[in-house]
């Protein structure tokens, strides 16, 4: 099987080969080391969506493909999109800088399974009784889930937040998202079920109201019956 190999020492060059990717090391990462000097070999085969990255460049790299980031000098990346794609390469300089060289990439089959990407904000078990206003509330002082700094939040606008249901207590639960004060209700009350992925849009003025350095309300989890979650997270 014809492998597609691009060499990133140089300008980008397709080169059909069986062979493996070198492993010398021929840069270095001095303090004039520029995002061009960064030395890697990618190998695809028959336009696969699997993509062999070996950076040769010393110091750890970032190796990704535009939302899964693989802090490694090798990765197998799977590419996520038909047609064009692009892997990012970037390696810290003596300096402190970030230096990074973009590469693209054509995918003709998707033949590798797209690996699930979330970021997990919290993870575990934590049950609810009906109209509980606190047990689902991300404060440490007044709730059982752990506070969310302000940078979380503002991390989190524009983003799709899940909620795992592990269990409801009978037919016809629902849950809400609201903030700590209940002065607020940010959804509208949404029928769950056991096992479903409850999710919501968090805005620019949800972080307002939740974070400290805003209203300092915290954002809250309700429901009519009660229920149980096990992950709160966010699920690209």
């Amino acid at each position: 099987m014809k492998k597609l190999i691009y060499s990133l020492a140089v300008a980008i060059s397709l080169v059909f080969s069986a062979c493996n990717p070198s492993e010398r090391f021929t840069e270095n990462t001095a303090g004039n080391f520029t995002g061009d000097q960064i030395d890697a070999t990618l190998v695809q085969e028959d336009g696969d969506n699997l993509v062999k990255v070996t950076v040769h460049s010393p110091g750890t790299a970032q190796i990704s493909n535009g939302k899964q980031t693989i802090k490694a000098n090798y990765a197998d990346l799977i590419l996520r999109e038909m047609g064009a794609n692009t892997v990012y390469i970037k390696l810290f300089t003596a300096k402190g800088e970030v230096v990074e060289k973009q590469y693209p990439i054509t995918v003709t089959k998707m033949t590798h399974e797209l690996p699930v990407l979330e970021t997990i904000l919290w993870e575990g078990e934590e049950s609810c009784g009906g109209w509980d206003g606190n047990s689902l509330r991300f404060s440490d002082t007044e709730g059982h889930l752990p506070t969310l700094s302000d940078e979380t939040y503002d991390w989190m606008v524009g983003k799709k937040m899940c909620v795992d249901i592990k269990e409801v207590n009978g037919d016809g639960t629902w849950i809400r998202v609201s903030n700590g004060h209940w002065s607020e209700s940010f959804t509208d009350d949404i029928e769950v079920h056991a096992g479903d992925k409850f999710t919501f849009e968090f805005t620019q003025h949800m972080a307002d109201v939740c974070k400290k350095g805003g209203e300092g309300k915290d954002l809250n989890f309700i429901s009519n019956n009660g229920l149980t979650i096990t992950k709160f997270y966010y699920e690209l």
